[in-house]
């Protein structure tokens, strides 16, 4: 019964953003189960590429009509379905690996459709493989206090995250995007550095709820990031960023294109095409983006000198920079701010304006500090979840109480600030 109450949840919600969301994610998830349960024989082979083809056709064609969006005036008809970005890397890794007989599809059309339609991660992710998730997700529910628990620290941790220390940062991002020509140069270097963090944040912070939430209610949810900016190139960076979606692409597009056993510039060319497609599934805009991704991991090894410490800041120099395709609305624009950091060196006034950008002194303050705790905790992450999973019971339930009071007083509510908007959910 429990599993049938979050899956009808689960629909109810997914529904109540509009019924045509409900059509093509069904469209995904009838084609895709249909093509793995019946897809044998001579016939196999046209089946799985046919449906392989309709649904990442439908995709693209939902990412290009979104950027050609960005420069029509007249509104469309269309609307583009929340979440497809995420089920359709799922459902078509799903039938991948039914095709290649990794393991036996799904006999219960509604078993598979919660795995599709889970609502938790359908919007923000992380990209769940088939096999990592079954399991756990069909299981009968039994209580563990300990368990709920840890699912109630892992969401606080996450709001703690979302909404003291992104929300403040978004606070200075639009300032400074707001007024492109007066806020270039050292300012545009100020945003990419903080947006750095903003996105991390905001990101991991969502995926801690959606990994918080399952673990209340007894389903098992990969980890999606594993201190990113502890990385010393960009190579490691995506074995720690977004790792559902860098694994799913090394998986089904990096290795299908040759992965590194057809020499080492057939190996480069395939880093760089994969990193495209990664482009592309973020939205066309941000294809440059995946490019110039493709090309610093192709290349990762002459980044790299022979200290860790200096390393680390280099990288997260150049990820920052290339956040600028995320940051500014355009290619062009993003553009324009890079190349700003070579011309305009204003970086006295920026000093001087620090205090200007909508958040007070105390803020800063409260921004500075969440930011070090952050980064403590990225550094002996392993050491305090291992901590708290070993805490007695009213220490873990001082610690709940304790983070809820603090994102209380601190979190950041409001006008201009919806706390239900994640940036990785407009992906």
């Amino acid at each position: 019964m429990f599993n049938v109450a979050i899956f009808l949840i689960s629909v109810v919600i997914y529904a109540s953003f509009g019924l045509t969301n409900l059509v093509y994610l069904f469209f995904s998830a009838t084609t895709t189960f249909l093509a793995a349960k019946y897809g044998k024989g001579k016939y196999k082979k046209c089946i799985f590429i046919g449906t392989v083809i309709a649904n990442i056709g439908i995709l693209v064609f939902m990412k290009t009509f979104l950027y050609l969006e960005q420069f029509e005036n007249d509104t469309s008809n269309i609307i583009v379905p929340i979440g497809i970005s995420y089920y359709t890397l799922q459902v078509i890794s799903y039938l991948v690996d039914v095709y290649k007989g990794k393991y036996e599809p799904q006999k219960s059309f509604l078993k598979y459709l919660m795995y599709v339609i889970y609502i938790p991660y359908l919007f923000i992710g992380p990209i769940n493989r088939y096999d990592d998730i079954a399991t756990s997700l069909y299981a009968n529910k039994k209580w563990d206090t300990n368990r709920i628990l840890n699912g109630i620290t892992r969401i606080l941790w996450g709001m703690f995250k979302k909404l003291i220390i992104a929300g403040r940062i978004s606070i200075i991002i639009s300032v400074i995007t707001g007024n492109i020509d007066q806020y270039k140069g050292a300012y545009a270097l100020f945003a990419m550095l903080l947006y750095s963090i903003q996105i991390y944040a905001d990101f991991s912070g969502g995926i801690d709820m959606v990994i918080g939430v399952s673990k209340i209610v007894g389903i098992n949810i990969k980890e999606n990031f594993h201190s990113p900016y502890l990385a010393e190139n960009v190579k490691e960076f995506w074995r720690r960023w977004h790792i559902g979606l860098s694994s799913w692409l090394k998986d089904y597009v990096y290795i299908p294109l040759g992965g590194n056993r057809k020499g080492k510039i057939r190996t480069k060319i395939n880093v760089i095409i994969t990193f495209l497609v990664s482009g592309f599934w973020h939205g066309a805009n941000y294809i440059l983006w995946g490019l110039f991704h493709g090309i610093l991991v192709a290349f990762s090894k002459f980044l790299t000198t022979k200290w860790k410490n200096v390393n680390r800041v280099i990288n997260y120099f150049i990820v920052s920079i290339l956040w600028s395709f995320f940051i500014w609305p355009n290619t062009a624009t993003a553009l324009k701010m890079i190349g700003s950091l070579f011309t305009t060196f204003n970086y006295v006034p920026l000093f001087h304006n620090l205090l200007n950008f909508n958040l007070d002194f105390m803020n800063i303050i409260v921004l500075i500090i969440s930011i070090v705790m952050l980064m403590l905790f990225d550094v002996k992450k392993d050491n305090i979840i291992l901590k708290i999973k070993k805490m007695k019971l009213e220490n873990k339930i001082m610690l709940i109480g304790s983070l809820a009071i603090i994102i209380l007083v601190f979190g950041i509510y409001g006008i201009g600030f919806n706390v239900n908007e994640f940036i990785y959910s407009k992906f």
